[in-house]
């Protein structure tokens, strides 16, 4: 294997790969993380091919100093950009601690950039750091697709693990290091550095594909107005759950927006749209994260409440109605007094199943409309 055709090749590919991410950046420039990483393609090539000039004549102070902090600028892009896709808070005050520990290794690069040894051993150990967090931050990745979140994070880990194995060969090998301040014996992790490099720098547009993929299935699956799932997720959600090995048992509750049509009529469309977002927020709010709302019709919910007893059913959704009823009078700046009926039924999975369970609901619900509205009734399914 020629090494100096291995790493001509890798900087030409990291090169095109670069132009491509950064027409991808003009094509959506939302997408900012596809600038930093044609950024950090192009440093990378760039402080790759200070490294390479480093046996001709040319001063110290560029080819160790400033292509070492571009190569390991390469990796700080790459996880700038990855913030993109986390769940990581980027606030304020993190930037300006990041930007003054960025200060701080550069200023402690350019003491030591006179000293080869010292120089490779700080900048393998930042960039094998850098690689690192980029694991740790895809762990926390909105992107929930396993097999290609696990391939790039194992390609991070494998990058801080090359990075620190370099450093352990320096030490071990002091008295040996050549004009780069390498040993001999490092050939082979700087080449997987570099082949490394490359194959990150191929894999990261996958990210913002697989996030648009993750946009496109959310818009699919949740009501435009209420952000709540659409009818069709909400049943799947719901037939799904029964077919879980050992569901616990759970309240199926239906509820309804009382004399909607009425408020539609008085006030106009955009006040009820107003209500039916309203309705949905308090829902949101009162309910636990683990239980599972939707908007199935025009001013109608349903809500599958996981692992509750009947006796606390009928207190929430009792707390619902006067929640909506106290909360709720003003909509829009309009004197609505919007108030909700509900239709509850405890289900034993095991014994019942999700369509007759739902057909209970509904008729507790219209029972409810019958009784006066503004109210809960409790029904039960038939064996």
């Amino acid at each position: 294997m020629h090494l100096p055709t291995v790493v001509i090749l890798a900087l030409v590919i990291n090169l095109i790969v670069g132009f491509y991410l950064y027409l991808l950046y003009r094509r959506k420039p939302k997408d900012r993380c596809f600038r930093l990483w044609s950024f950090s393609s192009i440093s990378f090539v760039l402080g790759g091919t200070l490294v390479a000039l480093r046996p001709y004549d040319i001063t110290a102070f560029f080819t160790f100093f400033v292509a070492d902090c571009l190569l390991l600028l390469a990796p700080i892009l790459v996880l700038a950009g990855l913030i993109q896709f986390s769940r990581f808070r980027y606030t304020r005050r993190r930037r300006q601690h990041a930007f003054v520990l960025l200060a701080l290794i550069v200023i402690a690069l350019l003491s030591v950039y006179h000293h080869p040894g010292i120089l490779s051993v700080l900048v393998a150990l930042a960039i094998g750091i850098t690689f690192y967090l980029c694991a740790v931050l895809l762990q926390k990745s909105v992107i929930t697709e396993p097999t290609f979140t696990r391939t790039l994070q194992g390609i991070f880990l494998l990058h801080a693990l090359t990075m620190f194995t370099q450093v352990m060969l320096i030490l071990w090998q002091w008295q040996s290091l050549d004009m780069n301040g390498l040993p001999e014996s490092s050939v082979y992790t700087l080449l997987s550095h570099i082949l490394l490099t490359t194959f990150t720098a191929l894999l990261l547009p996958w990210l913002c594909f697989l996030k648009l993929e993750r946009k496109l299935t959310l818009k699919s699956q949740r009501d435009g107005l209420t952000k709540l799932a659409n009818r069709e997720h909400f049943f799947n959600l719901v037939e799904r759950y029964w077919q879980q090995q050992r569901p616990l048992p759970a309240v199926l509750m239906m509820i309804d927006i009382d004399f909607f049509k009425k408020i539609n009529d008085k006030f106009g469309h955009a006040v009820g749209d107003s209500a039916i977002k309203a309705v949905a927020q308090l829902l949101s709010k009162q309910l636990r994260c683990n239980d599972i709302i939707g908007r199935i019709g025009g001013e109608e919910y349903a809500a599958l409440l996981i692992d509750l007893d009947e006796a606390t059913a009928l207190k929430i959704s009792q707390r619902l109605c006067e929640q909506v009823e106290k909360q709720l009078q003003f909509v829009a700046d309009a004197k609505v007094e919007l108030t909700i009926s509900i239709g509850l039924v405890y289900v034993d999975t095991s014994q019942h199943d999700y369509v007759s369970a739902l057909k209970a609901a509904d008729e507790a619900l219209y029972s409810s409309k019958r009784a006066g509205r503004n109210t809960v009734t409790l029904g039960a399914v038939g064996l």
